[in-house]
């Protein structure tokens, strides 16, 4: 029956304002319940009650529709109540039919009031899993019985998501923005932790904006909670013209970005796997690869990130670079740091006519270490580069390390609705742009206008003429004058910006060559020392 039409309920819409003051109070109130639970163990219990409550709002409000249409005599439905149970009329609308066991209105009243609480919750999960174990398969793993939450506060969890905010007719967008900024806030509460899973809000609009994804392909293989599906998604509003995929390396993590897409109505293959040795889409060649991947990964471990690994005859490894002795080869990856790998990784998934959009450390934009030199090179002579773009400062709440956009284009021909732009690089220099986030002193973010600013100048340079340079801000570069900047691509260096060059990279990056050359400079001055005490020596002998 679920071919058969069906008449739209009308969704009632709450005010953005409205949703953000609830979305603040909830959280406020979430972390008060949070007991003797470490801060950064809290999401894993608070987030699946989240979803749980969304699984039950969307069944309850199809369930409703469905009700409506029994009562109507124009309805094909009418008086047919056996739609009720048919699983086709649930999943028709990317919902399930809730077993009784697992629905809200059960867990708010019977399960809540059990001196078994936590051990009830765990069988309600279990209860979804098995219910429907292709779409929830290890997504709600048992979690509450054998922790040390404390009952009390577990039903104080449940009384807050059963508030008369999400009853009305806007409790699926109160509860997606909810699961949104709750993953934002342990992000931000967990420090560098949180960078794991989340990419902060204006930057991944940023990315959305420059690459436009339209229709096709959109690949993420570090892709944390999902935010960049999310907002790619959106900007097709919905559309269903694009199919994601995606890989994470913690297990957590890829059932959270799984729940979220699950929330939003996203439909992804989104595998779990360390991107650098297990690979989970081999094959893929995407429209657009959108990523956030690890900064400098391996920097400060030991035996760093595993390059001597990687088999030699790894696919993402054919590309040629030129040595130092002028042949040609197969890049050799820097031990200490995966930035490199990333970018091979990303180029070799790249569908022709495709772009990348990806945040890297801004170090790599001018890093001298000949392996990272090397490809940066290759991909500038080979014409991969299409703009950069840095970034200030404070964008990110849990680390300090400036970092900057890259966008790689097999598609810098002409032949796809672009300009040629073979032999250009148009660099942006955002450090100027951004703002304290209402509420935090130290976390800044870009407006919506700032945001359309940098696209449109990425949108001229990519589809009409280079755009008009603006000192301190933008210009188009060609490759013969990146070349002559031995192949760094920092923004500053071609716009005009007043900040040193010696900023782009971080302390870490740069303490090495300073304390390299200190060394030299700490031998220079023995031995002027040197010299100067046999002058001395000289002058005192009479000589």
């Amino acid at each position: 029956m679920a071919g058969r039409k069906k008449k739209k309920a009308d969704t009632a819409k709450k005010g953005n304002g409205s949703i953000v003051d609830l979305t603040k109070e909830l959280w406020q109130a979430a972390v008060q319940l949070r007991g003797s639970i470490e801060p950064s163990d809290y999401k894993r219990y608070v987030l699946p009650i989240i979803f749980l409550r969304f699984l039950s709002l969307r069944y309850e409000k199809r369930r409703a529709e469905l009700e409506a249409l029994i009562a109507d005599p124009n309805s094909e439905y009418f008086e047919d109540t056996g739609v009720l149970d048919e699983p086709d009329e649930y999943r028709s609308a990317n919902t399930f039919i809730v077993p009784p066991d697992a629905r809200w209105s059960r867990i708010a009243s019977e399960v809540r009031g059990r001196d078994d609480v936590k051990v009830e919750m765990d069988r309600v999960l279990k209860v979804m899993e098995e219910a429907y174990p292709e779409r929830l398969g290890g997504l709600l793993p048992p979690i509450y019985g054998g922790s040390n939450m404390d009952a009390h506060d577990l039903r104080a969890l449940i009384d807050l998501f059963s508030k008369d905010a999400f009853r009305l007719g806007h409790g699926e967008d109160v509860i997606g923005r909810v699961y949104e900024y709750f993953i934002g806030e342990f992000a931000s509460s967990e420090g560098k932790r949180g960078g794991e899973f989340f990419t902060p809000a204006s930057i991944v609009r940023t990315l959305v904006a420059l690459l436009e994804p339209d229709r096709g392909t959109v690949y993420d293989p570090c892709c944390g909670s999902g935010g960049m599906f999310v907002q790619s998604d959106e900007f097709t509003k919905h559309s269903g013209r694009l199919s994601f995929y995606g890989q994470e390396s913690k297990d957590f993590t890829w059932r959270l970005c799984r729940m979220n897409l699950f929330i939003h109505g996203i439909d992804g293959k989104i595998e779990m796997g360390d991107t650098y040795f297990a690979d989970q889409h081999p094959t893929l060649k995407a429209d657009y690869v959108i990523a956030n991947p690890p900064f400098n990964d391996g920097s400060k471990a030991d035996k760093g990130w595993g390059a001597d690994r990687l088999p030699d005859k790894d696919p993402r490894l054919n590309f040629e670079v030129t040595d130092k002795n002028g042949q040609q080869s197969k890049p050799t990856l820097s031990a200490k740091n995966a930035n490199t790998m990333w970018i091979l990784h990303f180029l070799h998934h790249l569908a022709e006519g495709g772009t990348a959009g990806f945040v890297m450390a801004t170090g790599e934009l001018s890093n001298s270490e000949l392996a990272r030199l090397e490809v940066r090179r290759a991909l500038i002579e080979q014409d991969y580069v299409d703009c950069i773009v840095q970034l200030p400062g404070q964008l990110f709440a849990n680390t300090q390390i400036p970092c900057a956009l890259w966008l790689l284009s097999k598609g810098r021909d002409g032949k796809k609705g672009t300009r040629t732009r073979m032999g250009e690089v148009l660099f942006i220099d955002g450090r100027q742009l951004g703002e304290l986030i209402p509420g935090s002193r130290k976390q800044k973010q870009f407006s919506a206008e700032e945001v359309e600013r940098i696209a449109a100048v990425y949108q001229t340079f990519r589809r009409r003429g280079r755009p008009e340079d603006v000192p301190g801000f933008c210009k188009v570069a060609d490759s013969a004058s990146i070349a002559a900047h031995r192949h760094a691509l920092t923004p500053g260096r071609y716009v005009g910006a007043s900040l040193e060059d010696d900023e782009d990279e971080p302390f870490d990056e740069r303490f090495p060559a300073l304390s390299a050359k200190l060394e030299q400079q700490f031998k220079l001055s023995n031995t002027l020392m040197a010299r100067v005490r046999q002058v001395l020596s000289g002058v005192g002998s009479g000589v």
